[in-house]
Order: structure tokens, then sequence, then C-alpha cells
């Protein structure tokens, strides 16, 4: 994923006639490897054991939908589902890491948030979810 966003910002910086030191590419390669990324940022507010609707990205083989939940500790997991709606796994989310999914075929990739039991003063767990899509 580093790579292919390192090579979606050098080709969109050399398209655009910026100088980068120490680096030639054609024009031509340059267009080659520019990626359109989108991103949508979702906010939750879930109640404990409250699950989401499944969110559905329309990707195509080897496009890539990569997953940032940015949440203050609270119990909350998600399960990721392929294009034939099977479960891909389920990950916790309070890893300040992002995870990337690449399309194994053409069709949906789904995430469906689920919250844990809420122990603390707080009624509702709060986060935010950004959702990028990496297409060719």
């Amino acid at each position: 994923m580093k790579k292919a966003i390192l090579a979606g910002a050098l080709g969109i910086a050399v398209l655009s006639g910026a100088n980068l030191p120490g680096l030639e590419v054609s024009k031509a390669n340059a267009a080659a490897t520019a990626l359109d990324i989108q991103e949508v940022t979702k906010y939750y507010s879930l109640s404990s054991y409250e699950v989401t609707q499944k969110e559905s990205f329309p990707l195509k083989k080897g496009e890539e939908l990569t997953i940032f939940v940015n949440n203050s500790g609270f119990p909350i997991s998600y399960t990721v589902f392929d294009a034939d709606n099977q479960a891909i796994g389920t990950y916790h989310a309070n890893s300040p890491y992002g995870r990337v999914f690449q399309a194994q075929k053409d069709g949906n990739i789904s995430v469906q948030f689920q919250a844990g039991a809420n122990s603390s003063y707080m009624k509702k767990m709060n986060f935010t979810a950004k959702f990028a899509l990496s297409k060719f």
C-alpha cells in the first residue's frame, strides 16, 4: 500500500510539473502509475452489543480498501466481508494502524461494526472510521 500511495503521489507530482530532486520519470510512466484514492469518513455511536448495518464498497479485482478506526479504547470490533458475503475476518478497533483488504474479484467488500459491553459511565461509544479506496 505504501508503494502504491508513493507511486500515485510521485505520478501526480510529475504530471503537475513539480521538480523533485533525484527523480526522473517520464510523464507517460507517471500517468500509468497514478492511482485514484477516494476517502470517506463515517461517524458511529453505538450502545453495548449494538451492531451497525454493513457498509459496502464496490471494488474491481485487485483494488484495495483500507480501514482506519479512531477509537478511544471502547470495545469495538469490525468484520470484513468479501464479494461473496463471506467473512474475511473480525478485527479489534483499538489498533493505531489501518488494515488493507484487496478485492479478489469484482464486487463489494463490506464492513460491519459491533460493540461489546461498555462498563464505563458513558452510555454511547463514539468512534470514527475512515475508508480509503485505492483504484487504478
